[in-house]
């Protein structure tokens, strides 16, 4: 007896994995496989589309091989946001792939600045609608050409109608996820016609092609169902998905992620929001994190001075940063990094940035609620820090709610996970 499986696809600039889960969400199966970035010179960032193609092709094939007591009912593809290509009416690729880093288009995003309004996600040299315009200046392409975004481009050769996006894609592009639409602004930098359709994630765009399903020896042609960007895969994946749920991803940087009933749009306070389905994800993004950990330990002593640390011991007042400038909770690009006095134990140094970073953590959560987001119910964390049970600890005498431990974090779950039909 045949089981139904799911398929998520996380596609990134280094490489490619998938995940098959079954009805019950666990994982049955995995694949992945990095990809070779050629090197470039910022504020270029460009990769080949068909290198791409054939990495999650090589991918799913590993990946189909081990589910051959299941029928793959969908697939789902979340990739990074704001990376996007030209492409003809017929799906053929006419540039690279301009990645969600390339910030080229200076020129391109000075005249977005002028015309979008403030709230908008359209601003900035790396956003999609500002990678457009710069192609379309440098290129002659035809009335029919059109844009696709990273994932657009593979639920395509996957077997998806050409032209569909998903809501959460296309926000750097401009869409308006409050009206659910391309707003009447964008005419006057570009042609509608040539952005794509755009659709909830989750929504069936396609049937994996009768090619594919020949080479993959399928009898039955699962839904190719549209996905994310990465990092809201990512969250999903952690299980988040009521009201009140948040992410905190302690990386290089640290991001917070909350579940809210309402959208908060502050851009002067580096706060924004993603639709999904009728929930917005409200979050924002520090400049502290574990870049400013990492600057003066390695991950070595970090463990080791992290086991030397008096809880109960008084701190400095630090705000880590490793340089002048941040971005949110504190929007100022003149914010000066508090690190002084430096104690002569590193134990302490230490404990003072933790303690740091968790009230600045704090203070975002706060800066969320206040601008009207649905109230903290628990916190799900992501991302190298997350393992550090000290720090954990720490943050938690300043954040009192439950701190869950998440199963799964990686954005290949998540996306299976629509792929399945996850409800919010």
């Amino acid at each position: 007896m045949n089981h139904a499986t799911y398929v998520g696809i996380d596609l990134g600039t280094s490489g490619c994995r998938a995940i098959a889960i079954d009805k019950q969400a666990n994982i049955i199966a995995s694949s992945q496989q990095t990809l070779i970035s050629p090197v470039i010179t910022p504020p270029y960032s460009e990769q080949n589309p068909d290198i791409h193609w054939q990495t999650v092709e090589h991918v799913l094939t590993k990946l189909i091989a081990q589910c051959h007591d299941y029928t793959i009912k969908a697939i789902a593809v979340d990739a990074t946001s704001g990376s996007i290509l030209i492409a003809d009416n017929n799906g053929q690729p006419l540039t690279q792939l301009l990645m969600y880093n390339d910030s080229r288009a200076l020129e391109q995003s000075d005249k977005i600045a002028h015309i979008a309004p403030k709230e908008s996600a359209a601003h900035g040299a790396s956003s999609g609608l500002a990678k457009l315009l710069y192609l379309q200046q440098h290129n002659n392409f035809s009335k029919d050409s059109m844009l696709l975004h990273q994932a657009d481009w593979i639920n395509f050769k996957l077997g998806a109608s050409l032209g569909f996006t998903d809501q959460n894609n296309a926000l750097k592009t401009g869409y308006d996820p409050i009206q659910q639409c391309w707003p009447s602004w964008i005419d006057d930098l570009c042609n509608r016609k040539t952005l794509p359709t755009v659709v909830v994630p989750g929504t069936v765009i396609g049937l994996l092609s009768n090619k594919l399903c020949q080479q993959f020896k399928l009898d039955l042609a699962p839904d190719i169902v549209a996905g994310t960007t990465d990092s809201i895969a990512a969250l999903l994946a952690t299980g988040a998905n009521k009201s009140g749920d948040a992410v905190t991803s302690l990386g290089s940087t640290l991001v917070v992620k909350l579940m809210s009933d309402q959208p908060i749009f502050v851009p002067e306070q580096g706060i924004y929001s993603h639709r999904l389905a009728n929930k917005w994800l409200v979050g924002g993004a520090s400049n502290t994190g574990g870049a400013v950990l990492k600057h003066y330990f390695n991950n070595i002593q970090l463990q080791q001075l992290s086991e030397q640390i008096l809880l109960d011991s008084e701190q400095a007042d630090y705000y880590p940063l490793l340089s002048v400038g941040e971005r949110f909770p504190i929007n100022n690009p003149e914010l000066q990094p508090r690190l002084t006095p430096r104690p002569t134990s590193d134990v302490d140094f230490l404990h003072g940035m933790f303690n740091g970073i968790a009230k600045i953590e704090q203070q975002a959560y706060q800066c969320l609620e206040q601008a009207g987001a649905t109230s903290l119910n628990s916190i799900r964390t992501v991302g190298g820090g997350a393992v550090n049970s000290v720090w954990q600890t720490i943050r938690q005498r300043h954040i009192t709610v439950p701190f869950i431990t998440p199963e799964q974090t990686e954005a290949a779950y998540g996306a299976a996970l629509l792929a399945k039909g996850i409800k919010f």
